[in-house]
C-alpha cells in the first residue's frame, strides 16, 4: 500500500501538469473582418505593386483633434483605452460646415474599425482621459498613410 501511495504522490503532479498543458498555449481573437470603412464605404483594392504595412500607434490628450486629413490606402485601427470620435464629410473640400455631409463615430476601448479611404476626416478625444490606439495601414509601398489639409475644425 505505502508503494501505492508512493506512487501516486510521484504521478499526480504529472497528471495535474498534463491537464494544464492542455489549455491552449496562443489564443487568436478576430477583432475585425470588414470589406467595409466605419462610415459604411467600400474598401478599395490594391493596386499593383509592393504592398507595404505601417503600424502606428497614437495618443490624443482629452479635448485634442487630429488635423483634417485623409488616407490614400486601407487602414484599421483598434482603440486601446479611452475614447475617440472620429467624423468624416463627403465635401471634396473637407469642409464639416454642412451637417448633412457630416457621418461620426464614437469608439472606446475595445472597439475596431476600419479607416476612411479618400475621405476627408479628424479624430477627437471628447472623453477625461487620453484616448490610446493603434492604425495598420496596407498598401503599394511608397504611398504615404496619410495625407493633411493642416487645418484643425473649431
Amino acid at each position: 500500500m505505502k508503494n501505492l501511495v508512493t506512487k501516486a504522490l510521484v504521478l499526480l503532479p504529472l497528471i495535474l501538469s498534463y491537464g494544464q498543458a492542455q489549455a491552449d498555449p496562443v489564443t487568436i481573437d478576430q477583432i475585425l473582418e470588414t470589406t467595409q470603412s466605419w462610415n459604411g464605404a467600400s474598401l478599395p483594392g490594391f493596386a499593383s505593386g509592393k504592398t507595404a504595412f505601417r503600424v502606428l500607434k497614437f495618443k490624443i490628450v482629452p479635448g485634442a483633434k487630429t488635423p483634417i486629413h485623409m488616407h490614400p490606402m486601407n487602414g484599421a485601427g483598434y482603440v486601446i483605452s479611452g475614447e475617440l470620435t472620429m467624423y468624416s464629410t463627403d465635401d471634396s473640400h473637407g469642409s464639416f460646415a454642412d451637417e448633412k455631409h457630416v457621418k461620426k463615430v464614437t469608439l472606446i476601448a475595445g472597439n475596431a474599425w476600419t479607416e476612411t479611404v479618400n475621405t476627408w476626416h479628424y479624430g477627437e478625444n471628447n472623453g477625461k482621459k487620453d484616448v490610446e490606439f493603434v492604425l495598420v495601414f496596407a498598401g503599394e509601398n511608397g504611398t504615404p498613410p496619410t495625407l493633411s489639409l493642416g487645418t484643425f475644425v473649431k
